[in-house]
């Protein structure tokens, strides 16, 4: 993010600013969102309760995890509003795939979003060496809602039979999990132009560029960085998102500058739940906003629109060319 620079534009008339905006249709305050991110337990007692509480208080778009340690059911009898997603990954058992996506839907959630990048369980030494566990009276409930596994409380990610990654994959899952939904399918992980246009090419309504938080695949370039091939790519066929390395209000103006609908944020929602459950989750949304509400007024912008204006965001190298040799 720090290679990316703000030119700012000043004598501009901000006295009011505009920061709302729609996903697939659903208006949310600000285009800030929550990623998925699994174990919420392990944060606070709530868990994701906590966490949806407050993206539907906050008026923003919650993305359920595949690895929640809260029921979609019990998310929703205790947050019946606000805007909802949820995340699936594709497993060996495909029908575990198809009944969390059932579920979601049966329950008023609003979009699936299909994570393409982990064929395999990626390598991570700290974790294999210290693995997340689970308390006596916690477990992964998104996963006993649809099908009877007993989880290794002291690995959670310990992949079992069924739950494995399907490694014998092609584009047309897309197909196949359109044909299980009435919902509009988001496609996360993508990281080049021609992955984005074959999930458009398969129905996509949108498309999540991602790194997984960098955490997958060694080698990758930042989220930021490929952005902008992505929106170039699909143009205005469906919305971009983006998630990955977004600490701050500055992150999310540069990102929506490159061509994103939305950013969606992981760590930071963690730490503010840690820190105070549903209130540090709601905490961590109003920094974020503020940041960005004041970065488009000292930019001169009015609204999200006003950022994408060609040449607001560009690489710290932009100014070379005016250098006299």
């Amino acid at each position: 993010m720090y290679r990316l620079k703000i030119r700012p534009s000043f004598l501009r008339d901000v006295s009011k600013r505009e920061l709302s905006t729609t996903l697939l249709g659903q208006r949310v305050k600000c285009p800030i969102g929550v990623s998925p991110t699994s174990l919420h337990c392990l944060m606070h007692p709530e868990g994701e309760i906590a966490t949806a509480r407050a993206a539907a208080e906050f008026g923003v778009c919650y993305t359920q995890s595949n690895f929640s340690t809260s029921a979609v059911k019990d998310i929703v009898e205790a947050v019946p509003h606000g805007v909802k997603w949820v995340q699936v990954f594709c497993f060996e058992n495909f029908s575990i795939t198809e009944n969390l996506i059932k579920v979601a839907e049966r329950n008023g959630y609003q979009a699936v979003v299909f994570t393409i990048d982990h064929t395999t369980k990626p390598i991570n030494w700290k974790q294999d060496a210290n693995p997340p566990a689970l308390s006596s009276h916690q477990s992964m409930k998104s996963i006993e809602e649809v099908v009877t596994v007993q989880f290794d409380k002291n690995d959670v990610y310990a992949t079992m039979k069924g739950l494995k990654p399907e490694t014998r994959l092609s584009w047309d899952v897309i197909d196949k999990i359109r044909s299980q939904t009435n919902l509009p399918v988001v496609v996360k992980g993508i990281l080049t132009a021609e992955d984005a246009l074959l999930a458009v090419h398969h129905g996509a309504k949108g498309v999540w560029v991602s790194n997984h938080g960098g955490r997958s695949l060694d080698g990758t370039p930042a989220a930021i960085e490929v952005l902008p091939e992505v929106v170039a790519a699909v143009g205005e066929s469906v919305e971009v998102y983006m998630d990955s390395g977004i600490r701050n209000g500055a992150d999310v103006f540069k990102a929506i500058a490159l061509g994103a609908t939305a950013v969606f944020v992981g760590r930071p929602i963690l730490w503010g739940l840690a820190c105070n459950g549903s209130k540090g989750v709601e905490r961590v949304l109003e920094i974020l906003l503020k940041e960005l509400d004041t970065t488009m007024a000292m930019s001169g912008c009015q609204c999200l629109e006003d950022i994408r204006r060609k040449g607001k965001v560009v690489h710290k190298s932009y100014w070379k060319k005016f250098l006299v040799h």
